[in-house]
């Protein structure tokens, strides 16, 4: 299965530059989250593969003096049809680097927030028959936006709701595929 490789050299990068920023700046906020859920794509691009099992990792940073925050995710998707003792395969990840607003305010412990930026998208198709597997895969920039919650359990931990639209088309085995969707699900992190 081929990945972004060099994406993820970057995002570890910005990871470690991130980590050690915040060792150095105490006026950096964010949160690092953990991610779970679903992402429903179109059911005729992915007939009986249109609802996947998600998961990631949600990151947003913030200096005091910016008016939005800078956020990193990934979210990595799947799912599985079996069909007379066999299986068809699907397989998504998508890395959403863009800018989110959140909403925070003394008197709550809820923070609202909403968001949206680039998406780089990767498709995995994988299809079986009595003595064969054919798998093909794909590539797309597309965009995102989407809103969620933080939910304050202490001033270091946070529980959250998370739902995000992307788009984006892969061409899989000569058809041409929404490979976004809607996500939907919960978050339980880290607030720094």
């Amino acid at each position: 299965m081929k990945q972004y490789w060099s994406l993820k050299n970057f995002v570890i990068a910005m990871f470690l530059l991130m980590t050690t920023s915040m060792t150095k700046a105490d006026e950096l906020s964010g949160h690092v989250s953990g991610f779970i859920g679903l992402k429903s794509l179109n059911s005729s691009d992915w007939p009986n593969l249109n609802t996947h099992f998600s998961m990631g990792i949600i990151f947003d940073i913030k200096k005091e003096s910016w008016p939005i925050s800078i956020t990193l995710n990934v979210l990595d998707t799947g799912s599985e049809h079996k069909h007379d003792g066999l299986k068809d395969l699907a397989h998504t990840t998508e890395y959403h680097l863009g800018v989110i607003k959140i909403f925070k305010s003394h008197r709550s412990k809820i923070q609202p927030y909403i968001g949206g930026g680039a998406s780089f998208m990767y498709a995995e198709l994988e299809y079986q028959s009595n003595n064969n597997t054919m798998t093909q895969d794909d590539r797309d920039l597309g965009g995102w936006f989407g809103a969620g919650m933080y939910y304050e359990i202490n001033p270091r931990f946070v529980l959250g709701l998370d739902a995000r639209y992307s788009n984006g088309e892969v061409i899989l085995f000569n058809v041409e595929r929404d490979t976004g969707g809607i996500f939907t699900g919960v978050t339980v992190g880290y607030q720094f």
